[in-house]
């Protein structure tokens, strides 16, 4: 017999002290098991959304609101549509979207040995999760439906390809997302 614990969860009982870890291993057990799921029963990819265009002729990329699922199972959120100037030289670039936090309302802690020390740690008080949109210049070289072997391992995910034509920017129609099939 084999036997492997995969997650662990906090058990209460009446009189337990919690700490603040134990509020920590509460909210990693629940986002531990939302992305394995996510994982296993959507997969890695665009779920909806997420279309790259050119605008202004050429000059702008926009991307409509979506939803991902990165490489961790992590949830990519666009909520509105995102434009962004692209730059007056190169010649290809790709568009990534990934996932990303950070810390933000911050505060002194009020167990500091000395509550009048100007030199009391900031702690935050909470965690922001975000995207962060990214275009990377390439080589030319060919290009064809989009790969993500080494994106992959950075956590991101490329939603296009843009190619210079002249003086504008196109989608190479070839450079499509990986997105995730409904079932």
């Amino acid at each position: 017999m084999i036997r492997q614990m995969v997650f662990s969860r906090n058990r209460y009982f009446q009189g337990r002290l919690l700490s603040a870890s134990d509020f920590e291993a509460e909210q990693t057990y629940l986002r531990d098991k939302q992305r394995f799921r996510n994982l296993h029963m959507l997969g890695i990819g665009v779920v909806a959304g997420l279309s790259v265009t050119t605008s202004n002729n050429g000059s702008f990329v926009s991307v409509t609101p979506g939803y991902a699922i990165d490489n961790l199972g992590r949830e990519i959120c666009v909520p509105s549509s995102i434009e962004c100037a692209l730059p007056s030289t190169g010649t290809r670039l790709r568009v990534d979207i990934s996932y990303v936090e950070i810390d933000s309302e911050p505060t002194t802690s009020t167990l500091s040995p000395d509550p009048f020390s100007p030199d009391d740690p900031v702690e935050y008080t909470r965690i922001r999760e975000g995207f962060e949109l990214t275009l990377t210049p390439l080589s030319p070289a060919k290009v064809g439906h989009v790969r993500n072997s080494l994106d992959e391992l950075r956590h991101k995910l490329t939603l296009a390809i843009l190619q210079r034509k002249g003086k504008r920017w196109i989608v190479h129609r070839t450079s499509k997302p990986k997105r995730i099939k409904k079932r």
